[in-house]
């Protein structure tokens, strides 16, 4: 009988995980966003931090302004939408992003704002947001275990895309 009980209580452990995993993967949609809050915790994912300054072409950063993050496969996007307020961002505004280890791109967007525009940490942030920078490509951000990969700027607001006539 003691056997019967440990291999029942080792068979729904097991039977748990295997449906966690199923309807966790059911559940996200390619290219869905998923709000941080709601992913489940799964103990056994090692995470690491994103972290990035916040801007926007306008007087004032919208406080519905989301971060997210998106597997280079778009078949995760992790997001939050809590701004940090300290002197050590780069317009005294910035986020903080935790998601599992892996590559991804970083974006911000504001929701209803250019039909889902999407400004991307791209070349053209890290070259100084200039003119003479010619290349918008987003760059991908590596995120390691238990480690915070800062300096992160989803701040490419200039790549609008030119409309078809």
């Amino acid at each position: 009988m003691k056997n019967f009980v440990i291999l029942l209580i080792v068979l729904l452990i097991g039977v748990t995980v295997v449906g966690g995993f199923y309807f966790l993967g059911k559940g996200t949609k390619k290219g869905s966003v998923v709000p941080l809050n709601e992913v489940t915790p799964t103990p056994n994912i090692q995470k690491g931090t994103i972290e990035g300054s916040l801007s926007f072409p306008s007087e004032q950063i919208p406080a519905d302004m989301l971060v997210c993050a998106e597997t280079l496969e778009e078949s995760l996007v992790a997001c939050t939408e809590k701004h940090i307020k300290d002197s050590k961002y780069t317009y005294r505004e910035g986020f903080q992003l935790e998601v599992p280890i892996g590559e991804y791109y970083v974006y911000a967007m504001v929701p209803n704002f250019g039909n889902g525009y999407k400004a991307y940490y791209s070349e053209f942030v890290t070259c100084g947001l200039s003119v003479d920078c010619a290349s918008h490509e987003p760059i991908i951000v590596e995120v390691k275990s238990g480690q915070t990969t800062d300096g992160v700027n989803p701040q490419d607001w200039y790549n609008q895309p030119t409309p078809t006539p």
